[in-house]
């Protein structure tokens, strides 16, 4: 549904943009991002970092807008009246909320509406479907960018579903919520990869704006992680295509990369081990990136 009514009434059912609600919360000294492409919203100033993704798809636009809508409930007064974070949770945590964390279907009526198509090409021509992250799109870096500077100690990934549940993508357990393989190239699951807990909260589409609240508040508490543990790989590639562009996209999700001729060497850091074994275990270095597998062994 397009943005039609009130600013504040809006959130409650439409989908607005991400330079709308950059406009807003600038307006309002709210949470103020400093991109207006690429929204990152912050609120609290406690010493623990918790980091709220949401934006996946078109279909996320009522879990954003219930996160949008519990900053504003700390900063203007007579807004819709849902729960928010606690002064006392402020005081812990400082978080930071990404509400469109895929800008590009959001900032278009006609994406919405179904007059575009599906897919489209992003600035770096590589194909993006509207409700998709790629390991070299431009939104995945800003996010691998964002993750790295602020070095959460908990993610919370928000996705429409069906129903309520709550689970962890292996190889990091939180809490005794239920586990799920991870797929690296999946950007709900992909951090865990890179040592980021995570936790996953599937959202049913008609739940209430106070439901989704209430439930985010409850998740911002106190955690246990249990890593897996993973053998140190080291891969060398023969690159076909702009080693210079691998290479950097490669530094983004945090792998350590030496330079030999046409080749590259790829080896992990601690936080990247897991990333890097499962992208060796699923072909995905090949799949993503002009390069061929030449060697692979323990470091």
């Amino acid at each position: 549904m397009p943005f039609t009514g009130e600013p504040l009434k809006a959130l409650l059912t439409d989908v607005v943009t991400p330079k709308y609600v950059y406009s807003l919360m600038n307006s309002l000294k709210c949470g103020s991002s400093t991109d207006k492409d690429f929204l990152v919203l912050t609120i609290g100033g406690g010493v623990k970092r918790v980091l709220l993704v949401t934006g996946f798809s078109i279909n996320d636009y009522r879990i954003g807008n219930a996160l949008i809508y519990m900053l504003l409930n700390k900063c203007v007064n007579h807004v819709y009246s849902i729960p928010t974070f606690s002064a006392s949770q402020l005081s812990r945590w400082s978080i930071r909320i990404v509400p469109m964390v895929n800008p590009w279907p959001f900032n278009s009526w006609d994406i919405i509406r179904g007059k575009d198509p599906f897919y489209s090409i992003d600035d770096e021509g590589i194909p993006v479907r509207y409700d998709a992250l790629t390991l070299k799109s431009k939104y995945s870096i800003k996010l691998h960018n964002l993750i790295h500077e602020i070095n959460p100690e908990l993610i919370v990934m928000l996705v429409s579903s069906d129903k309520w549940s709550i689970s962890t993508p292996e190889p990091i357990r939180v809490n005794d919520y239920g586990s799920i393989d991870s797929d690296p190239a999946d950007f709900v699951n992909h951090f865990s990869y890179e040592s980021y807990p995570t936790i996953i909260l599937s959202i049913p589409r008609d739940a209430e704006i106070r439901e989704i609240a209430s439930e985010i508040i409850q998740l911002i508490k106190e955690h246990s992680i249990k890593r897996q543990e993973t053998k140190p790989l080291e891969v060398v590639v023969k690159v076909n295509g702009d080693i210079d562009n691998i290479s950097n996209v490669l530094r983004v999700h945090g792998f350590l990369i030496g330079v030999d001729g046409n080749k590259l060497i790829i080896r992990a850091s601690d936080k990247s081990q897991a990333l890097l074994n499962a992208l060796i275990d699923n072909n995905l270095i090949e799949h993503y990136f002009d390069v061929e597998i030449s060697e692979i062994h323990l470091q």
